[in-house]
């Protein structure tokens, strides 16, 4: 009995857990850039095709996530305040997705380790409480590859649907969930030559690239305008670590992570393991680098950490997994290891920092910009761009609408002038660093006061 009641003791206190770092203080920080432009495109006072234009002018991703963000704010309402629970409910819903996928994939209780790693994981944690794609893209991949494994478990029609319709979701929510379907087909081709076929899979995996084919090459590619220039090669320190410091929280914890992952995978190898999902496990970690990196190197830099978050599905269940069939005093050393680093690593971070003391501010101090504002004897502003910012027009648009809708919250009576206004008396310049290569630094005379705060400077100017 006791059995039995215990893992479900640590689930519920592990889900517990999870989800309460995912929610507290959500809306702690101000939206940063990329968050205001999503916050701007999913307007939902604009028509379609405007929201649609508007994205097409600064951003490099699909439109879906933008679009699920604007129908969320045409049901629940146009308020930041509640924005950031889209990307919390994706990545609490993860938890569930991975719980479920370790579970079909062994009988033992390594399911429980893999839920620890993911309700604890603060990369994950940290994007949780962003609004942008990735903890969608990384929930909707979760459920292509748990629909793929109950697929190759039972074959139903149904779990055939599920699998098409969260893999093309996940296609149409980054480009780069690609490489979980060139994952699909390699292993694929590995159980077939162990005599092992799926001919409703075939035909699912087909539309998939089907549809990721007619969309990227003949739509995408049309519509679109390149890669982020701002995004540079990997350099030297890349190779050491593969991003691990990112996705584990700091370099010491992020190379025992990865030296933990090869030990394991050279077990698997070495001994003849008999857990074939391990090898798709391997595919999909051997491509979220290979590909991205051979396209970085050949056209132009693509890779980042947060471009394949999905990488760190395999990782945990490789991990949780394969430590769970070694020898007893083995697991237990790697078990201890994992999760000491793991909670020793999460106490430094802010996520649980803020049950102790003060939080720090990560973000720019937008609210605290505008009410030093609106307490002045001033209350025209203009937004300070640097002419060299491709997207001027459309972060100007951005920003003011991020502004404007932060200032009706709070009743302000702020005045926003465009660039070309003349004006003779003082008003305020806003500074978001993002926008101006980190410098706010003027030289004009007419400057009376500067007010520096994180990640943004208010300018009052005669």
């Amino acid at each position: 009995m006791n059995n039995t009641i215990k893992p479900a003791y640590y689930l519920i206190l592990i889900f517990g857990i999870g989800i309460t770092f995912r929610l507290y203080n959500i809306n702690f920080d101000d939206l940063w850039l990329d968050e205001i432009l999503t916050f701007w495109i999913a307007n939902p006072y604009d028509s379609l095709s405007e929201s649609f234009a508007n994205h097409r002018t600064i951003e490099q991703v699909p439109f879906l996530f933008n679009l699920i963000t604007k129908i969320y704010f045409e049901i629940f309402g146009y308020d930041v305040y509640i924005a950031r629970f889209i990307p919390a409910l994706c990545s609490i819903l993860s938890l569930l997705v991975i719980f479920f996928l370790s579970k079909i994939l062994s009988s033992n209780n390594a399911y429980i380790f893999s839920t620890f790693l993911v309700s604890f994981n603060i990369f994950l944690i940290s994007y949780s409480q962003e609004l942008r794609v990735y903890s969608s893209l990384f929930l909707f991949n979760s459920l292509s590859i748990l629909f793929f494994f109950k697929i190759i478990k039972t074959n139903r029609i149904l779990t055939n649907v599920l699998f098409s319709i969260s893999s093309i979701i996940s296609i149409l929510l980054h480009p780069f969930s690609f490489i979980v379907i060139f994952s699909y087909i390699n292993y694929l081709i590995f159980l077939y030559s162990k005599g092992q076929k799926f001919k409703y899979l075939y035909i699912s995996l087909l539309s998939v690239i089907l549809v990721f084919i007619i969309y990227y090459f003949f739509l995408y590619s049309i519509k679109y305008s390149g890669t982020p220039s701002w995004i540079t090669l990997p350099d030297i320190k890349f190779f050491t670590n593969f991003y691990f410091s990112k996705f584990f929280g700091s370099r010491l914890v992020g190379l025992i992570h990865l030296i933990i992952l090869l030990y394991l995978m050279s077990c698997f190898f070495i001994y003849k393991i008999k857990k074939d999902y391990i090898i798709f496990f391997s595919f999909l970690i051997i491509y979220s680098y290979l590909l991205p990196l051979a396209y970085s190197f050949i056209f132009s830099p693509i890779i980042l950490a947060r471009y394949i978050i999905f990488v760190l599905i395999p990782i945990i269940i490789i991990i949780s997994h394969l430590t769970f069939e070694m020898k007893k005093n083995k697991k237990k050393i790697l078990i201890f290891i994992i999760t000491i680093t793991t909670i020793g690593n999460l106490y430094t971070e802010q996520t649980v920092q803020q049950f102790i003391k003060e939080r720090w501010i990560y973000k720019p101090q937008f609210n605290k910009s505008l009410s030093i504002i609106n307490k002045s004897d001033y209350k025209k502003y203009k937004i300070k761009i640097k002419d060299e910012v491709l997207t001027k027009i459309s972060a100007e648009k951005a920003l003011k609408n991020y502004i404007d809708h932060l200032s009706q919250k709070k009743n302000y009576d702020l005045e926003y002038l465009k660039f070309d206004n003349s004006f003779n008396d003082s008003f305020w310049s806003i500074c978001l660093y993002d926008l101006n290569d980190n410098n706010c630094t003027t030289n004009n005379s007419s400057v009376k006061k500067i007010i520096r705060l994180n990640r943004v400077e208010i300018i009052l100017n005669n």
